[in-house]
């Protein structure tokens, strides 16, 4: 069964990184470079990017491609519980496209469809293994604001 999307990107975005549980952030801040910024530098809590992993809609398999399993366990055990710039941004890149996918497509099953499948104008990979790297994930977006707006993807 589809559901409709009714919450905004950011709302998205925060439910899928587990909301209030993990960060201090609501989803107006969110929009606020500034504030994003702070929370990457700090570093996202390892239960975040675990609550992501577990319940963004993404299999393992691929999520891993963009945050390896094993440094969320590395991650863990660490005394901060807190992740690296890095992988913040690569797990807030993939909440961000996953709610623009939903956005785009009206439908989080579709959506997740999508950016879990291999796909020949991202050279036969899942574009949510795209939100690895900075350009990947405009790549990603590209094509979704060309959805978006009719413009052939």
């Amino acid at each position: 069964m589809s559901t409709s999307i009714e919450i905004s990107r950011s709302e998205r975005t925060l439910a899928l990184l587990g909301g209030g549980r993990f960060i201090d952030l609501s989803a107006r801040e969110l929009d606020n470079p500034a504030m994003v910024r702070r929370v990457i530098l700090a570093g996202l809590p390892v239960g975040s990017a675990q609550y992501a992993r577990e319940h963004s809609g993404v299999p393992g398999r691929l999520f891993d491609q963009v945050v390896p399993r094993t440094t969320l366990i590395s991650a863990g055990k660490s005394k901060s519980q807190r992740l690296s710039k890095p992988v913040s941004e690569a797990i807030l890149r993939a909440a961000r496209i996953i709610a623009l996918a939903e956005e785009a497509f009206g439908d989080r099953e579709r959506a997740m469809h999508w950016l879990n499948t291999s796909n020949t104008v991202f050279e036969e990979e899942a574009p949510i293994t795209l939100t690895d790297t900075e350009s990947g994930t405009k790549w990603v977006e590209q094509v979704l604001g060309r959805m978006m707006y009719g413009v052939d993807a």
